[in-house]
C-alpha cells in the first residue's frame, strides 16, 4: 500500500506570534485556561485507490497559546466529511483566493479554521467545541 504523508510543522520562525492565523475562542476555557490555538502539525494521508478501504486522513494538532496544551482532530472515513473527501477538495484548491467567510476560499488553515469553528466540526472531530473566530493574518 502506497502512503503519500505530507507534515507541515508550523513554528514561529521570523513570524511575529501576534500575527499568525489562529482560533480565538468566544470565552476562554476553564482548563487549560486557553483563549487561543493555532495549528502546530498537519498530517495529510492519501486514500490509496488500489484498496477498498478508505484510508484518507487529515491529522491537526493544534496547540494552546496561552497553555501548551495540545488538541488533537482528525478528518478520517468515518467523519462527515471524510478526510479523502477533504484532501481532494484541498488538492483542487486555490489557497491563494481571499477568504470571504466560507469553507472554500482564503489559506489552507483559513480552511480548515472556518470547518472547525464556523461550520462547528470541532465537537466531532477535535473531541471539544472551539467555538471562537478566526483571527491573524496569512504568514
Amino acid at each position: 500500500m502506497k502512503v503519500f504523508r505530507l507534515v507541515v510543522v508550523v513554528g514561529l520562525l521570523g513570524a511575529s506570534a501576534g500575527a499568525q492565523e489562529r482560533i480565538t475562542l468566544t470565552a476562554p476555557e476553564t482548563a487549560p485556561n486557553n483563549l487561543k490555538y493555532r495549528v502546530a502539525r498537519l498530517e495529510i494521508d492519501e486514500d490509496d485507490p488500489d484498496t477498498v478501504a478508505d484510508e484518507g486522513r487529515i491529522m491537526l494538532n493544534l496547540i494552546g497559546v496561552e497553555r501548551r496544551v495540545e488538541v488533537t482532530c482528525i478528518y478520517r472515513a468515518t467523519t462527515s466529511p471524510t478526510g479523502t473527501f477533504l484532501i481532494n477538495a484541498l488538492n483542487k484548491a486555490d489557497l491563494s483566493s481571499t477568504y470571504n467567510n466560507n469553507a472554500t476560499t482564503g489559506t489552507l488553515k483559513q480552511r480548515i479554521f472556518h470547518r472547525l469553528v464556523i461550520m462547528n466540526e470541532a465537537p466531532t472531530i477535535c473531541g471539544k467545541s472551539l467555538a471562537g473566530t478566526l483571527t491573524g493574518t496569512p504568514q
